[in-house]
């Protein structure tokens, strides 16, 4: 199976700062735009892409070459250009209304089927970049990543998920969002649509995740437990002025040991998470097993739902000492003891710093 990863610009400059119909009009990427394509660059230095396709315009060009910081071959096709606006390219939107309102709301009423004045429709740009896509799969091995458009990442996302075209307008793309599609030899599957680096879910997302990975009832109520005790503290810290996200916290709460049953649990469960879709859960998740030494000096989410894990067994609150001492039996090596002796030094460490927080 391999992943292609579709990707929306970045955002532009418009000119003097006002939004505007954007087609053909080639803008480059803004200074929020350019700090967007930075955390895409950082994303995807954990994959492994063989080739990064793109549109030859500016915004989705610069994207491209952000993202792959000289580390992925880039190839720019003019299929994959934005719908052409035609006449209203550059316009400012009141300003369309006003001067062409029968147009408008033509448009308003079919986005998929009718063209811009003089310009394209959502059929018309499908027919030049499905062929184009399949042709880039076909000569370009691997895992690919490929910036396009709003219109045109739609088009191709409507088609692959069988929906109608009249439904593509519906697929929302921000800047930067990203969308997974899975294929193997006979099936494309799209994973997700429309991702935002900085996405969270929700509690109902976090159950359905965990469903989908069949986790037991047992690892969930551990979350559950361990989710309820973070949250207590953040809700404690963030009282005294800390800055800590919230939604964040309760999602790794209640995803950390969704790999459980695997030998390396806290990478593989972060694995797991960000590949659907949640790059900052998986962070957290990551090292809910072990801190770095940058985290367990400080307060942060890590830290917060590092330690709840440590001080909830099974459902229930413990002490680090009882923790420890229950696991300490496991360790039946002199490496298994030491490296136990360092975890728990490290837990006592982090439960002086949040104590000492909530304190004064």
């Amino acid at each position: 199976m391999r992943s292609i990863y579709l990707i929306r610009h970045c955002q532009p400059a418009y000119p003097n700062g006002v939004k505007c119909c954007l087609g053909k009009l080639d803008l480059s990427l803004s200074e929020e735009g350019r700090l967007e394509a930075k955390k895409l660059a950082t994303y995807f230095s954990k994959i492994a892409l063989s080739t990064i396709i793109t549109s030859p315009l500016a915004r989705s060009r610069q994207t491209a070459e952000i993202i792959s910081n000289g580390r992925y071959p880039i190839v720019s096709v003019v299929e994959l250009e934005e719908i052409d606006t035609g006449l209203w390219d550059g316009l400012p939107f009141d300003l369309i209304k006003q001067k062409y309102p029968e147009d408008y709301q033509q448009r308003g009423e079919n986005l998929a089927r009718v063209p811009f004045p003089k310009g394209e429709s959502y059929h018309q740009v499908l027919m030049r970049t499905e062929p184009c896509i399949e042709k880039m799969m076909k000569n370009y091995k691997g895992n690919l990543a490929i910036v396009g458009h709003t219109c045109v990442n739609q088009g191709l996302l409507s088609r692959w998920m069988g929906l109608d075209l009249e439904q593509a307008p519906g697929l929302l793309q921000s800047y930067g969002s990203i969308s997974l599609i899975e294929i193997d030899k006979h099936t494309k599957k799209v994973k997700y649509v429309g991702k935002n680096l900085e996405a969270i879910p929700d509690q109902d997302e976090c159950q359905a995740i965990l469903e989908r990975f069949q986790v037991g009832e047992d690892v969930r109520n551990h979350g559950r437990s361990v989710c309820e005790l973070a949250l207590e503290w953040t809700d404690l810290l963030m009282h005294k002025n800390y800055y800590l996200n919230r939604n964040l916290i309760a999602a790794a709460a209640l995803l950390h040991d969704i790999a459980r049953a695997e030998k390396e649990h806290a990478q593989i469960g972060a694995d797991w998470i960000n590949r659907e879709g949640y790059p900052l859960v998986a962070e957290v998740i990551e090292f809910h097993h072990h801190l770095s030494s940058y985290d367990e000096e400080r307060i942060t989410e890590k830290t917060i739902v590092y330690l709840a894990d440590k001080k909830v067994s099974g459902c229930q609150r413990v002490s680090i000492e009882e923790r420890f001492n229950r696991s300490r039996k496991k360790c039946t090596t002199l490496v298994g003891r030491v490296k136990h002796r360092l975890a728990y030094l490290q837990a006592k460490k982090v439960e002086i710093l949040l104590e000492e927080a909530m304190v004064y």
